[in-house]
């Protein structure tokens, strides 16, 4: 019983000393992160870190040494942060740089198969050019270009589907000798 009481008492005594330490020193320790890093925020997640580590140690904590070994925590926390910062902004500028570069060949890509598809929309027979044009660029519906041109739907749908396959054999021929 003796034991246990004297071990509880040395634990408060810890507990006690522990709290003494973080209110005479969290603000040095602040202070010097932000020497590092020049961000509040960031510095007093790095200070509370040091001490919730050190709180985790608290069996083992020693006040004649714990400022000491603080300044070193601290000290390689803002060294981890910064690396990481570093690390961090390398990757983005990377990043952003092979995106705007897929971007703009997708891009390129997605206009060249648009003047393709053009083309091959202009050296289509007249009256599926005609529907081809009043239903994929204008944007009207098969029942509106049907009454325009004087067909039924489903002539209509006939002639899509004609332009349809035409595009779409010319690009698989196109894809099919890119790939030998």
């Amino acid at each position: 019983m003796l034991n246990s009481e004297s071990k509880k008492k040395s634990i408060d005594t810890l507990k006690k000393e522990y709290e003494d330490f973080f209110r005479k020193n969290y603000s040095r320790l602040y202070y010097y992160a932000l020497h590092f890093i020049p961000n509040s925020e960031i510095c007093k997640d790095i200070v509370s870190d040091s001490f919730y580590y050190l709180w985790e140690r608290i069996d083992t904590f020693r006040a004649e040494t714990a400022l000491r070994y603080m300044y070193t925590h601290v000290h390689h926390l803002c060294i981890d942060h910064i690396r990481h910062a570093k690390m961090k902004e390398a990757n983005t500028d990377s990043y952003l740089a092979m995106l705007q570069k897929w971007n703009t060949q997708d891009w390129e890509e997605s206009e060249e198969r648009i003047r393709i598809i053009m083309r091959l929309i202009e050296e289509m027979p007249p009256a599926t050019r005609q529907v081809m044009e009043q239903c994929y660029i204008h944007k009207k519906k098969y029942r509106h270009v049907a009454q325009m041109i004087g067909l039924s739907e489903s002539g209509v749908r006939k002639h899509i589907m004609k332009g349809l396959n035409t595009i779409r054999s010319y690009f698989s021929i196109k894809y099919k000798k890119g790939s030998d």
